[in-house]
């Protein structure tokens, strides 16, 4: 199998243009003035600033960045949705529609970008604690949070194994976002690191 490692503008924009469409429609569930609204807020600012740094990257010629950024944001309204937050249908992960893009003049996914991506994701598996109660509701959402970050991070060493980077890496972005998404909502105690982790504050 030849190895996919390359992300090109075209294959960024695909994904840019699938993102926009389904951002336009989004809607917040929970009632003006709620507690609830101000949270799901905070997602779409999240997601919105993901596909802003995705088109700054672009603008740099860096498309693997952008690729992970956008990737990134959809996650985001992925998790804000199942959870109820977002009025949205996110459909299938950015990934999983790529098409095969004949233009190879773009960025390419190092094994060491690999590498780095997936340790960074490590870290943060390894740093969050449930925050829940063991008898609470909570507890069952972030064990939702975690078990579908590990699907999706399973995905990505399953598709690096295969040589296709450009998945691998798109999946270990998803997986990042649930646990970020998780430690913004404070279904996990990440001891205060906004490094791995963005903060609702």
């Amino acid at each position: 199998m030849v190895k996919n490692d390359i992300v090109s503008k075209e294959c960024v924009e695909a994904c840019l243009e699938i993102f926009d469409s389904i951002r336009s429609e989004l809607a917040l569930t929970p009632g003006e003035g709620s507690l609830l609204e101000t949270l799901a807020a905070s997602g779409i600012e999240m997601a919105d600033c993901y596909r802003k740094d995705a088109k700054n990257f672009i603008e740099m010629n860096d498309y693997t960045t952008a690729f992970a950024a956008i990737n990134y944001a959809h996650a985001w309204i992925g998790c804000f949705t199942e959870l109820g937050l977002f009025d949205s249908e996110p459909g299938d992960e950015l990934y999983k529609r790529l098409e095969s893009y004949e233009d190879k003049d773009g960025s390419a996914i190092s094994d060491e970008k690999m590498a780095k991506y997936l340790d960074i994701t490590t870290k943060a598996r390894k740093k969050l604690k449930i925050a829940s109660p063991v008898r609470s509701f909570d507890r069952r959402l972030a064990l939702h949070f975690l078990d579908t970050s590990e699907s999706y991070f399973k995905d990505a060493i399953d598709y690096r194994r295969d040589d296709d980077y450009v998945r691998a890496f798109a999946a270990v972005n998803y997986a990042h976002a649930w646990l970020d998404g998780g430690a913004r909502i404070g279904l996990f105690d990440v001891e205060e690191d906004d490094v791995l982790f963005t903060l609702f504050e």
